[in-house]
């Protein structure tokens, strides 16, 4: 999807130090297995959305390469790590006339996202149709 060396290279670079740094964390406090470790959602969500907004502004004014999906991307990443770094605590919204917390909003993201992964694919499909 990236066109420029340097830009690969930013990401391979990347890749093997988020893997190093996480894999220092996990081996030094093995019990963040077993809870929301904020540096891990945190690395790697923020890397992937970065790695969204590169890919917007290198296409924005060429082709349309995968709009659709990096946005979907973008967006669900966006809210799903502010909601996922809350994840050790409790946001209960309310609870009559019936129970909605945080979570409902991430699958409401989600669901938002697999439509635009949808609208994608029939853009995929209706391009290839035409060609």
């Amino acid at each position: 999807m990236f066109d420029k060396k340097i830009i690969k290279q930013f990401i391979v670079f990347n890749f093997f130090a988020i893997v190093v740094v996480l894999g220092f964390q996990y081996y030094t406090t093995p019990e963040l297995y077993w809870n929301f470790n904020i540096l891990e959602i945190g690395l790697t969500s923020s890397v992937l959305i970065i790695y969204c907004l590169i890919h917007f502004y290198e296409h924005l004014k060429t082709t349309y390469k995968y709009f659709f999906f990096c946005f979907g991307l973008t967006f669900y990443l966006t809210s799903s790590m502010l909601i996922f770094l809350s994840g050790n605590t409790t946001l209960v919204f309310f609870t009559e006339p019936f129970y909605m917390d945080i979570w409902v909003f991430n699958s409401l993201f989600y669901i938002f996202y697999q439509y635009l992964v949808f609208k994608e694919w029939r853009f995929l499909n209706n391009k290839v149709v035409i060609e």
